[in-house]
């Protein structure tokens, strides 16, 4: 071996001997250091720990009340809106004074609102507020298989809420109504367990709000509730049927189309399908229910000879119950008839100036009269023609004559 290679080999184990030295130390450093960070973690631990043994929780609470006692008391909510509309939906007589007055009610908290009528597989228009040209509204006839609100909301059974960007459909179907309408309601009015009508309503901002369609949301629930009440069959004062029970119903109503069949038992009452009036019908003032008048206050008791009968509280229950027979029957008889209007706006115009309008209508009078025998009992029958009264208010506008020969 040369004198080069011998140098170079012992240089390299020299290096080598003290780099091992070196690595053993650096572990060891090492080795302390983290001892030192383990030891330091252990005592920063134990400081934290001991932090909320000084947070002064008393402190914190008087902060917390000098805060909320400068801050101004909540407003009540204030609900005198949502209030009288709900008295003048209550207000309507009749299937289309509630759901006119409910669209006029919605509109004091939207923009727009537009009532379509479920008829078939489609949703016709029938009456809107609010809009450049409301009258519009009557030419639409949107088909539930078509991509739209309606679809949705007849489907679903539940309000719908959104912008009308993400529904194209319902943005081309209601095309001809106008406006550049952005945030949209639409709301189902559930009759007889079945989606009768759609009461839509949109606005210019962005996204209806909520609380506005809160309240159009309790509107048609409650019109509904009118509706059902209006619907209601008078009781048969002999009729055998027990508390909540109703009469039976026709198999059909004034228009000739089957009544929908609800949860309660037996037949519910006439279809409430309606068409488009050719005027908006003017607001009533009689309530749903006419409450029975009380019975007379009793007279002053004085002394009788024995012979005199004792004093009969059950004459006056029963001229009670009477009154609410007739009360009922009157109710019902202007329920039917105001239906075979709401079917027949145009045959009634025309007999009217023709004085033939039971000739014109003489299938669906006396389907409805068939309807008045079936739920109005024989005794308030014979008394009174609460039906015939009816047909002359209502179809004749008072006059007599215009109904022609029956």
């Amino acid at each position: 071996m040369g004198l080069e290679d011998d140098l170079k080999a012992r240089i390299s184990a020299l290096i080598s001997q003290q780099m091992a030295n070196w690595v053993v130390e650096i572990q060891r450093a090492i080795q302390g250091h983290q001892a030192s960070l383990v030891r330091a973690l252990d005592e920063l631990g134990e400081t934290v720990a001991r932090y909320d043994e000084k947070v002064d929780e008393q402190s914190i609470a008087s902060a917390v009340t000098e805060v909320l006692s400068q801050q101004p008391p909540p407003a009540a909510a204030d609900y005198s809106g949502l209030k009288a509309s709900l008295a003048a939906v209550e207000k309507g007589t009749n299937l289309s004074e509630v759901l006119t007055h409910l669209v006029s009610e919605a509109t004091k908290h939207v923009e727009r609102a537009a009532m379509f009528i479920v008829k078939g597989n489609a949703v016709v228009g029938w009456y809107a507020r609010g809009f450049n040209h409301n009258d519009a509204v009557k030419a639409l006839s949107i088909p539930l298989t078509a991509d739209t609100l309606f679809r949705m909301v007849h489907t679903s059974r539940h309000a719908t809420r959104g912008h009308l960007s993400h529904s194209p459909g319902t943005a081309q179907a209601l095309a001809r109504l106008g406006g550049e309408p952005q945030g949209v309601l639409a709301v189902p009015l559930v009759l007889r367990d079945k989606v009768a009508a759609v009461l839509y309503c949109d606005a210019a901002q962005e996204e209806m709000p909520q609380g506005a369609a809160d309240v159009v949301e309790i509107l048609v629930s409650f019109a509904g509730k009118v509706i059902d009440l209006l619907s209601a069959a008078p009781r048969a004062a002999t009729g055998g049927t027990s508390p909540g029970m109703r009469a039976p119903a026709a198999e059909a109503g004034p228009s000739g189309a089957p009544i929908g069949t609800g949860t309660m038992k037996p037949q519910p009452a006439p279809s409430t399908v309606l068409r488009p009036p050719s005027h908006a019908p003017g607001r009533g003032t009689a309530p749903v229910f006419t409450p029975a008048p009380a019975p007379p206050s009793a007279p002053p008791l004085r002394p009788s000879p024995p012979s005199a009968p004792p004093a009969a509280p059950a004459a006056r229950a029963a001229s009670a119950e009477d009154q609410k027979a007739h009360d009922d029957a009157k109710r019902f008889a202007r329920l039917v008839v105001s239906e075979i209007k709401l079917y027949n706006e145009s045959k009634v115009t025309e007999g009217r100036k023709t004085k033939d309008i039971y000739e014109r209508l003489k299938e669906d009078i006396e389907r409805g009269r068939q309807m008045y025998h079936d739920r109005v009992a024989q005794s308030v029958r014979d008394s009174s023609d609460y039906f015939h009264d009816e047909l002359v208010r209502i179809l004749a506008g008072g006059d007599a004559n215009a109904l022609g020969p029956m």
